[in-house]
């Protein structure tokens, strides 16, 4: 990561690392090639990748919807417009770059949101995507579909967008590690020697999951399967 990306250094020890690194690192990139003018995160939650964007953009505008932002960020929600990100209401062409990133699954009208980010970049605007292939629910009930790369070519093409990029941000070798933690070590226990096991196991076996998914992923790189997809996309 270059020194855009520093300020969220993911921690060794924590259950998201894997998936949390790639997508730093995927955004990082995208946004030093491919970010310019006015910016609107969809979906932005806290604006956690609001200084990996800002030094390529001259304005950064979050938009959420209140009711999953209330539930998931509360007060730590930075949104700077609340309101339906399918339907936000704002002027036609605002924006020269769209950032998107982890909410498409929870988009139950797909085509709808899609349609609804390429209504609101000017002509030649750039959008910016992270996406889902592999995870476990999250953020229910409002948790509704995962894409693989082919159905994403289709409803980005179908809204008129044309494709710059849709790459898998880890591979198999990597996914599996992570759904792995994810699914073992994440949920606490009140029963105190699974307290205590799951202590053990936090301080002492994730972050060797977590160092042999990150190292050795590209030796063992299978792209059939990945947790996290970057998608990038032109308003032609």
């Amino acid at each position: 990561m270059n020194n855009t990306s520093e300020f969220i250094k993911v921690s060794y020890f924590s259950i998201v690392k894997i998936a949390q690194t790639n997508i730093i690192k995927g955004l990082t990139l995208a946004a030093k090639k491919y970010s310019k003018g006015n910016l609107v995160d969809l979906g932005c939650g806290t604006k956690p990748y609001e200084n990996i964007f800002k030094p390529y953009v001259q304005t950064y505008f979050g938009v959420d919807f209140h009711t999953t932002a209330d539930a998931h960020y509360a007060s730590d929600t930075k949104a700077d417009l609340y309101i339906d990100c399918t339907d936000t209401k704002m002027e036609q062409g605002s924006f020269d770059t769209l950032l998107s990133t982890q909410v498409m699954e929870h988009i139950y009208d797909t085509r709808k949101y899609v349609s609804e980010c390429f209504r609101l970049l000017r002509k030649d605007g750039i959008a910016i995507f992270t996406v889902p292939l592999l995870w476990q629910c999250h953020g229910e009930p409002y948790d509704y579909y995962r894409f693989t790369k082919y159905s994403l070519r289709m409803v980005f093409e179908q809204q008129g967008f044309e494709i710059i990029e849709i790459r898998e941000l880890e591979g198999a070798y990597a996914a599996l590690i992570q759904t792995k933690i994810i699914s073992l070590y994440s949920f606490p226990s009140n029963n105190i020697p699974i307290k205590m096991l799951q202590m053990l196991i936090r301080v002492f076996w994730i972050p060797f999951l977590n160092f042999s998914a990150l190292h050795f992923d590209k030796l063992f790189y299978n792209n059939k399967l990945c947790i996290n997809y970057l998608v990038v996309v032109k308003k032609k």
